[in-house]
């Protein structure tokens, strides 16, 4: 008689099927690595100078290096007319603390390369920025094929990749920026409420003093955010956290930034009656006349800023007309081309962005019936953000004569890109017609990847011959 009992071993899990389930896994690998491997061949090998206001950021920076606080005077600051004291600072004091490791890791370091190691901070920033869009994406998308979608389109976002090569303080805004929506948006899906509002206020308030567009940004998240916390009170858990050293560490730092922010620009409120002063507030008129945007003003602007009467009488658009003839189209070659200081390119492959916007807004209109609190909150932030954006850009043509573009930056909605991009994949996931889905899908695939960061290898001897070292 044989005593032995046969021992049943459950079945191993298929290799196959973990292939499957870790494969959106490692196409988010890869797509982070790619992303990674061309900034950081950008940081290496562009010019100095190349990113927007690369070598004025670069210095002041260096300036902050030498303090742990404000720099008491920089010279530097005298071309711009932005006193430091008065205006964002805190992306300079950031990049001064990199500078002081980078001098302790390479005492010996010269210039260029102490730049090259400022600008993989800022590849490290955006690189962030990027993980931050999939986070979001994951609490938005259901398919975890179409959350990478998002991070896809933001990769091959030619001005985002380029900005990302630079010492910029772009880049460190689209972080925080980043990172306080994806807080925003677990705050309205009550996932933790109390722990969640802190963080993307606090996120928020640090990125508004690194620059001082995020605060149309905060306006928006503030008066939605309000908005929900009253209608939900009830369901609503008010109460202290568990995590309480994360509580009160996030309260800490909510309270230092909010107070830096009151110190900044409520103080700059009273005493100039504006977020931030002009050049005359706080320098001398001497100086003043030779700063860069006195200089730019004198040289490219009217004598006498339009009103909009004198606007519409001598044939210029009027609002309206300036945002679906001049300002969509601007944008988007200012988005998916480059706008550098040494080196522009705008490539002509830019119109199919603009079919690729109307088409999503179609697809929109057609799919999206019953549209979730979540995502018509998005859709405000984002709208807010453009309005605001809009209305900057036309006063500034107001005062400097139209077609001439000189506050119309495709870089200045990166802070909010990523809903864009993430609320284009919410829509193509609504669409229930297997083709329409697949054919846009495909179709932005192609778009975006031949539109991106691969021009530099195809373009490497010809349109960048002389962009790089």
């Amino acid at each position: 008689m044989n005593n032995s009992q046969t021992i049943q071993v459950p079945p191993s899990k298929p290799h196959a099927e973990l292939w499957r389930k870790n494969l959106p896994k490692l196409a988010l690998g890869l797509l982070l690595v790619v992303f990674t491997l061309y900034s950081v061949f950008l940081a290496l090998n562009l010019r100095s100078g190349s990113v927007p206001d690369e070598d004025y950021r670069f210095g002041v920076s260096q300036a902050f290096a030498e303090t742990w606080g404000i720099p008491a005077e920089i010279p530097l600051t005298e071309t711009s007319g932005e006193e430091a004291h008065r205006n964002p600072f805190m992306g300079y004091w950031i990049f001064g603390r990199a500078l002081n490791l980078i001098h302790l890791i390479l005492p010996d370091a010269t210039d260029w390369q102490v730049l090259v190691a400022l600008r993989i901070v800022n590849v490290i920033f955006t690189l962030g920025a990027v993980i931050i869009t999939y986070l979001i994406s994951k609490e938005i998308i259901q398919n975890k094929w179409l959350q990478l979608l998002p991070v896809f389109m933001l990769t091959n976002t030619l001005m985002f990749v380029f900005l990302s090569g630079g010492v910029s303080y772009d880049n460190p805004t689209n972080f925080f920026s980043a990172l306080g929506i994806y807080f925003f948006i677990r705050a309205l899906k009550n996932k933790e409420f109390v722990l969640n509002s802190f963080a993307w206020v606090t996120s928020i308030a640090f990125g508004a003093l690194i620059k001082h567009t995020v605060l149309p940004l905060a306006a928006a998240m503030f008066v939605i955010w309000l908005i929900f916390a009253i209608k939900n009170r009830k369901e609503i858990s008010w109460a202290r956290p568990n995590k309480k050293i994360l509580f009160y560490g996030l309260l800490l730092l909510l309270l230092v930034f909010l107070g830096l922010n009151v110190y900044l620009y409520g103080v700059n409120l009273i005493r100039f009656q504006s977020l931030k002063p002009s050049c005359f507030d706080t320098f001398s008129k001497e100086i003043c006349d030779k700063s860069v945007y006195v200089v730019r003003s004198r040289e490219l602007g009217l004598p006498q800023k339009l009103t909009l009467a004198e606007a519409f009488k001598q044939g210029y658009p009027d609002p309206i007309r300036f945002v679906f003839d001049i300002w969509i189209r601007e944008m988007l070659k200012r988005i998916f081309g480059i706008m550098g200081s040494l080196d522009n390119y705008f490539p002509i492959n830019v119109t199919y962005f603009h079919i690729a916007l109307y088409w999503i807004l179609l697809l929109a209109s057609r799919y999206l019936k019953k549209v979730p609190n979540l995502i018509k909150s998005l859709i405000l932030i984002f709208a807010f953000y453009a309005v605001v954006l809009i209305y900057t850009n036309y006063n500034s043509e107001l005062a400097y004569g139209f077609y001439k573009y000189v506050a119309l930056q495709g870089r200045y909605i990166f802070p909010v890109i990523g809903i864009a991009f993430v609320l284009s994949a919410y829509v193509i996931e609504q669409v229930k017609n297997k083709f329409l889905k697949f054919s846009t899908l495909a179709a932005l695939i192609v778009l975006f990847f031949y539109s991106g960061p691969i021009r530099f290898i195809l373009y490497y001897d010809t349109i960048f011959s002389n962009w790089f070292v």
